[in-house]
């Protein structure tokens, strides 16, 4: 080859490396250029702190405390569960007490005690219904209830049998006494009293309960504010 042809192949070779050099540059910074302008990642959230032993402890205790207080109370919502009875039965009754001016917590007892929420329970004696009303007593505390069916209709049931219990409260001024005559009859806890005897049969112990499960109230509905109602 001669030095001429040489000159010509060099000067047409010469330029083309410079600029392959810069595009090959540029491909090697493209990434990081591109990393630059992108803004970066937040940061991820730290992982929470596990609640001490001790907290988990003294905080289920108070839910539990919290629950038990609630069914204690035997409101209308909670007697629903507390007594296995629907929702249904568990308004009757505490509407209804609370018209008779009863405690609804009392009243709660006493069906329990008096018919397991049957509205059809029937004693060998003859007692009909929520709160076993004889009918004689039911016909002479309502004249409405002239036959069975009507004495073992719910809400009317209720309502005599609420409503003899008050007013027993208040005429011995006493919640273990006028158990004891809706149980027995006045008669018998009258004539045990004048003979200066003891007319208890058990029965309050199996309404009111004993421990730390037996009713605390004087069997009077509280009016708002806490107080007592007043007679009726």
């Amino acid at each position: 080859m001669s030095t001429t042809a040489s000159r010509t192949q060099a000067r047409r070779a010469g330029p083309r490396t410079p600029v392959l050099v810069a595009l090959v540059a540029l491909c090697a910074c493209a990434p990081a250029l591109h990393a630059q302008q992108q803004p970066a990642p937040p940061p991820a959230p730290a992982a929470p702190e596990a609640e001490p032993a001790g907290r988990q402890f003294w905080r289920w205790l108070r839910d539990e405390a919290h629950k038990f207080t609630e069914l204690g109370r035997g409101g209308v919502f909670s007697s629903p569960m507390r007594y296995g009875i629907s929702p249904q039965l568990a308004r009757i009754i505490h509407r209804t007490a609370e018209s008779e001016g009863l405690d609804p917590e009392l009243g709660f007892r006493l069906v329990r005690a008096e018919s397991g929420f049957n509205p059809r329970a029937r004693s060998r004696a003859g007692a009909l219904g929520l709160t076993q009303l004889m009918p004689s007593t039911a016909r002479w505390l309502d004249r409405r209830m002239t036959s069975r069916e009507a004495i073992m209709e719910p809400e009317p049931n209720l309502r005599a049998g609420f409503g003899y219990l008050r007013r027993l409260i208040d005429k011995y001024g006493n919640l273990n006494l006028a158990l004891l005559a809706y149980n027995r009859g006045e008669g018998a806890v009258d004539r045990d009293l004048r003979r200066g005897r003891d007319p208890e049969n058990g029965y309050t112990r199996y309404v009111l309960g004993v421990g730390v499960e037996r009713y605390r109230g004087d069997g009077r509905r509280r009016a708002a504010g806490g107080r007592t109602a007043g007679n009726r």
